[in-house]
């Protein structure tokens, strides 16, 4: 399940919740089930990947935390059952939504699923061909926002849309630590993503420049709700832990990135938090 990864789904949905309270009054249960469906969602795709990297032999020399295909503690058949079973159960619950947000919810949260499958399996593996960033973007941060946001208020607006991808470029750092530790293993094995198609210095600056953009759309997507001297202070916390994450990933070497994993999960729950903060101070 990766718990450690989990956050990335998390802080979308708290965010969403914490912005559409500034329309109406939350309804309580609704939020809940979008925090599950989306931590559920994410898992989905983590065991897609442990089994379709499990079955391809790309995890065998891998600097990463064990999978558990690759290393043989759960047969491929199992993990195979298991990740039927979650996308059975997440379907079912995703479901319930409908009760709040209409039919038009059915065919998107299909496509969330199809896309954590296609994620690492299918003809087209998306994290094989360097679209995984693109992915994390999309499903991380814009669909959980707005589909959160959607249930609550009934209406999408430009600035939920914004709201979404600052978020998600924040949450992309998770998997720029995990390629960029990974690049020689996936250069061996024929996966493309973004370091081994772009490079290390390029991907390097792409880290230390997502949470500057994320916090430049805040001016942006909080502009009508919260005076932007606030948002300019509330911020310098996250600025700070941003800054401490980017000199530990330029030190980092080898499997000192696997502590990364944890950190750069916990800068979009930091950024969430401050949204909801100053939602809360304003």
């Amino acid at each position: 399940m990766r718990p450690k990864t989990l956050f990335v789904s998390i802080a979308p949905v708290i965010m969403s919740v914490a912005i559409a309270s500034n329309y109406l009054k939350i309804n309580l249960l609704p939020a809940v089930i979008c925090l599950i469906f989306a931590v559920m969602a994410q898992i989905v795709s983590n065991f897609v990947n442990d089994y379709s990297d499990g079955i391809s032999g790309s995890d065998k020399n891998r600097l990463g935390p064990e999978r558990m295909v690759a290393s043989g503690k759960i047969s491929a058949k199992k993990m195979r059952n298991g990740t039927i079973l979650m996308v059975i159960m997440s379907f079912f619950l995703g479901c319930t939504l409908l009760y709040w947000g209409g039919w038009i919810l059915l065919p998107l949260g299909i496509v969330i699923l199809l896309c954590a499958l296609a994620y690492s399996a299918g003809p087209f593996p998306l994290s094989r061909h360097a679209l995984g960033d693109v992915a994390v973007v999309l499903f991380y941060g814009v669909a959980p926002v707005i589909l959160t946001f959607f249930i609550q208020t009934g209406f999408i607006n430009y600035n939920i849309i914004v709201a979404g991808i600052a978020i998600g470029i924040v949450a992309d750092n998770l998997l720029i630590v995990n390629n960029y530790r990974d690049v020689e293993n996936d250069s061996m094995n024929g996966k493309k993503t973004t370091v081994t198609v772009l490079g290390k210095k390029f991907m390097k600056l792409i880290y230390f420049s997502n949470p500057l953009i994320a916090i430049l759309l805040g001016y942006i997507f909080l502009n009508k709700l919260v005076n932007p001297i606030i948002w300019s202070i509330a911020i310098i916390p996250f600025l700070i832990y941003s800054t401490y994450l980017n000199i530990q990933f330029h030190k980092a070497k080898g499997l000192e990135f696997n502590k990364l994993l944890g950190k750069s999960s916990l800068e979009a729950v930091f950024f969430a938090l401050t949204v909801v903060i100053v939602l809360i101070l304003k």
